[in-house]
């Protein structure tokens, strides 16, 4: 009898091009932050060069502008998926990915212990991931500090309080 490969913890691995298995949440705080902003000011950049060509239109610059966002929200909805797999939920959720900054309340629910229907646990984060993670989470709180201190003293708050 094995009683050894029945205590150790087998993992799965994350394919963040498929939609396919399960995804952590450190893993998939980073992947849907970065990634998609990779992608989006990537296919942007392009769109912006294409734009000083001589022999372009600005129906160009729009269309591969729409490229980038259809190829964003794709990416956001792919890895939904895979994290609404990890807390053992079918894939309709995820439309919510399409939802603004839905990702954090995606990062806050956890996952299935142990096995579920949707495969293995995860591989569980690296010191570098976990790092992103921290350091992510820390620029969107100094970001809300700053937008809390800064919007009461806008131009545009302070004309739409004068009527």
């Amino acid at each position: 009898m094995n009683y050894v490969s029945d205590s150790i913890q087998r993992y799965s691995d994350v394919d963040i091009l498929s939609t396919q298995g399960r995804i952590g949440r450190k893993r998939y705080f980073v992947y849907s932050t970065v990634i998609p902003a990779l992608v989006f000011w990537a296919i942007a950049s392009v769109a912006g060069l294409v734009s000083y060509l001589p022999f372009t239109t600005t129906a160009i610059f729009y269309a591969i502008m729409g490229i980038a966002i259809i190829a964003t929200m794709l990416m956001m909805v792919r890895l939904t998926i895979q994290r609404c797999h990890d807390f053992n939920k079918n894939s309709s959720v995820a439309v919510l990915a399409l939802i603004p900054f839905a990702n954090i309340i995606f990062a806050l629910i956890p996952g299935t212990n142990g096995l579920n229907s949707y495969g293995e646990v995860p591989k569980p984060a690296n010191w570098l991931f976990k790092a992103s993670f921290y350091g992510l989470i820390t620029l969107l709180i100094a970001l809300a500090v700053f937008a809390a201190i800064q919007l009461p003293n806008s131009p545009l708050i302070s004309n739409l309080l004068s009527f």
